[in-house]
């Protein structure tokens, strides 16, 4: 009888022990709501639709109008963020305009909100001279279409943007002295025809945004045109 209770009571000892232990251990490994707060990260990606600042860019300029004469169901809600990526390194040369190159493109320049940098669209494929009564002609170059930052103060020009003939650069708008959009369309690789794009670019650190309309016919609508209506000041030959 006497070894019986001597055995109940080391296992009843045990049993104290082991539950006591596992108290200990959830305690241990518990964190507190304020570690929980502290630890949290919570990251944003870009937006799933053009935003709201984005979008009156474009209609301070008169595209929405434009687009929507030549496409009547024309809205930006169906334009949709398609893929992002960083541009590692932006092809980069000495800026070297020539005697006659403000006079020709300073109208069609886009200068960021502080004036110390701008866009060039257009020198890269068209030359834009004026004549000899002052009037601006535009003769076509190559088939490629070329976007650039230009830093005067620095004497440089970065490349944003590069298209072959299948594609077609319409505008570009600041959004903040590091942020920019730019309109255009591109081929669709995936059906052979061609989408709307709206590139949206970081200048802190060289991320693009993509948003698509993925719509044939409003492209092949779009394709030039407002870049015709953007230049009319000059007789294109």
């Amino acid at each position: 009888m006497m070894k019986y209770t001597i055995y109940t009571s080391i296992l009843a000892l045990l049993i104290i022990s082991a539950t006591a232990c596992n108290d200990n251990a959830d305690k241990q490994t518990q964190p507190d709501d304020e570690t929980e707060t502290t630890d949290s990260i919570v990251t944003t990606g870009p937006d799933t639709t053009l935003t709201a600042e984005t979008i009156q860019r474009f209609q301070t300029a008169g595209f929405t109008d434009y687009a929507k004469t030549k496409i009547p169901n024309f809205d930006w809600s169906r334009f949709k963020y398609k893929s992002s990526y960083e541009q590692d390194s932006l092809l980069t040369q000495d800026f070297k305009p020539t005697k006659t190159y403000f006079s020709s493109y300073g109208t069609f320049l886009k200068y960021s909100p502080d004036s110390t940098r701008f866009i060039d669209l257009d020198s890269y494929n068209i030359d834009i001279r004026k004549d000899s009564r002052g009037k601006l002609i535009g003769t076509a170059g190559g088939p490629d279409t070329e976007v650039s930052l230009i830093d005067p103060k620095s004497g440089k020009s970065k490349r944003l943007l590069f298209m072959g003939p299948g594609g077609s650069v319409e505008d570009a708008f600041w959004t903040s002295n590091n942020e920019l959009v730019i309109v255009g369309t591109q081929e669709n690789e995936e059906n052979g025809g061609k989408k709307v794009t709206v590139w949206k670019i970081s200048l802190n650190d060289n991320m693009y945004d993509l948003y698509e309309l993925d719509d044939a016919q409003a492209a092949d609508k779009l394709a030039g045109q407002w870049r015709k209506e953007r230049l009319k000041g000059v007789v294109l030959k």
